[in-house]
């Protein structure tokens, strides 16, 4: 099933409304920025979070899954210049972006206690999914914040598999529900009419 099936299906739009305009061409870099200059500031002081995905989360909301693969790719794709480890991780990008897409369908963005639950989602999924490349394709060797979290639950006495979930989990719970209340203050914080301006914004929070 090509992505522009995939897109139709989670996000059918009207017969000759296909929502791909110069507005939404331009948001997928704006939309990298954010995740980049966020993932690096949050490195930078090692915290036990990504924040890699607030961008590719923020452009699905706006204007759809298909964008926020766009988007999720291209951070993952710049991130590697600076940390080959970021790329194989590429699949949660499209995951997140998949799932914000349903969230946002559904309207989940219209509060911080609807965000932020389906952030917590989110992460059980972003951690089962990151948890094998992890291990199998670096060993559970671990750099920046999430080290932190993965030390711990070596500390624990947890075997390596066991540990290297551990840190995942804990470092994916947090950051997705933290990145879900941003987006969702992002997108209330927007004038309705700038919002109308593109395809989804108003009904990922439930003004439609």
């Amino acid at each position: 099933m090509s992505l522009a099936r995939v897109y139709i299906y989670l996000w059918p739009v009207p017969h000759g409304s296909w929502p791909v305009s110069v507005r939404l061409l331009a948001l997928i870099p704006v939309a990298v920025a954010i995740s980049l200059a966020l993932s690096a500031a949050v490195d930078a002081v090692a915290l036990p979070l990504f924040l890699d995905t607030t961008g590719t989360i923020l452009a699905t909301a706006l204007a759809g899954p298909v964008v926020g693969i766009a988007v999720g790719v291209l951070t993952s794709a710049v991130n590697t210049l600076r940390n080959p480890t970021f790329w194989p991780f590429v699949v949660v990008q499209v995951i997140v972006a998949l799932y914000a897409g349903l969230a946002a369908r559904a309207g989940l963005f219209r509060s911080l206690k609807t965000a932020v639950p389906t952030g917590l989602g989110l992460g059980v999924i972003a951690s089962l999914t990151s948890t094998p490349i992890s291990y199998f394709v670096f060993g559970c060797t671990t750099t920046g914040g999430i080290a932190l979290t993965t030390a711990l639950g070596r500390a624990l006495g947890l075997p390596p598999l066991g540990a290297c979930f551990f840190g995942s989990f804990v470092s994916d719970f947090g950051d997705k529900a933290v990145t879900f209340a941003l987006v969702a203050a992002v997108l209330h914080a927007l004038p309705r009419r700038t919002a109308a301006r593109f395809p989804l914004a108003l009904r990922a929070i439930g003004a439609t």
